[in-house]
């Protein structure tokens, strides 16, 4: 097992309700774990990192825990223009499988109060979603299916193509190695992808990749006009070297137009070879494995 902690981590609804609020955060919570299981990352060995290609790029942030069974903590919180804030946490554990891209990811809410004990199983194979919903007023084990991917998440700034284009899952699109430049004084690659706008959202997506740990450090998009819409950025005080792990603790989503902001702070992750198996099933998704 393996730790890494962040010391700064720091009335009863109708049926009906809890189901729609559940329902409302699903494809939120679905997004922010692929960030966070993206945010750990071993850097692929390179001798002049400044010479890779967009292959090279692409897989070496893909290089990172998904080897192996791990669990996390997270935390989202959302800004609004006003200053008002929301919170949810939660603990996410994962399951790939070290032969191919599929991977079993299961959700268990925490907080807050009125949705904590909710859990969400998404199973990936062959290209292929299942996404399975339990949630304790109902005692129930439900299907899900869908979800607009340029719809934001949970009222946070992000949306699911976000995501994916964290994760180092390049949307759909022409990519286009351009020069490379610096982020805080850090080399950094710079991709350009251009995106379907009906799909993503985007028209096009511009990402800076760490030279030294293949950490995204941060993306523009453009929906329309010369300017962002919005900006992702890592925290890099957070950004750390565990040998032979990179990690980032940190991520800020500024939805430029709407004048709101995302917060995802990911503190404890836990690396296991193995996790029961009853925790990726749609039997026992929901139950508890501390």
């Amino acid at each position: 097992m393996f730790s890494s902690r962040m010391n700064e981590f720091t009335g009863r609804n109708s049926l009906r309700l809890n189901w729609q609020k559940a329902m409302d955060i699903k494809n939120s919570l679905l997004g922010f774990v692929i960030l966070g299981l993206a945010a750990t990352s071993q850097a692929a060995p390179v001798a002049d990192p400044a010479s890779r290609s967009i292959e090279d790029i692409s897989a070496c942030m893909r290089v990172n825990v998904f080897d192996r069974g791990a669990v996390r903590d997270f935390q989202i919180k959302t800004a609004d223009r006003e200053g008002k804030s929301k919170t949810l946490k939660f603990k996410v554990f994962w399951k790939p499988d070290k032969n191919s891209d599929n991977v079993r990811i299961t959700l268990q809410v925490i907080q807050p109060e009125n949705v904590a004990g909710t859990a969400y199983l998404l199973i990936r194979e062959a290209e292929e979603e299942q996404l399975y919903l339990y949630l304790p007023a109902l005692d129930k084990v439900r299907r899900v299916v869908g979800g607009e991917i340029s719809q934001k998440l949970w009222g946070s700034d992000l949306a699911f193509a976000d995501i994916k284009q964290v994760q180092g899952l390049l949307l759909e699109g022409e990519v286009q190695k351009r020069a490379d430049q610096q982020v805080s004084e850090r080399p950094v690659h710079v991709l350009e992808t251009t995106t379907n706008m009906e799909q993503t959202g985007y028209r096009l997506v511009r990402s800076y990749v760490d030279q030294e740990s293949c950490m995204l450090l941060k993306a523009e998009l453009f929906s329309d006009g010369k300017d962002p819409h919005k900006v992702l950025e890592a925290d890099l005080s957070t950004l750390m070297e565990i040998d032979p792990w990179w990690v980032v603790l940190g991520y800020r989503m500024t939805d430029n137009r709407a004048g709101t902001h995302t917060e995802l702070l990911l503190s404890d992750i836990y690396i296991e070879e193995r996790l029961p198996k009853s925790l990726f099933t749609p039997d026992g998704f929901h139950i508890n494995k501390d």
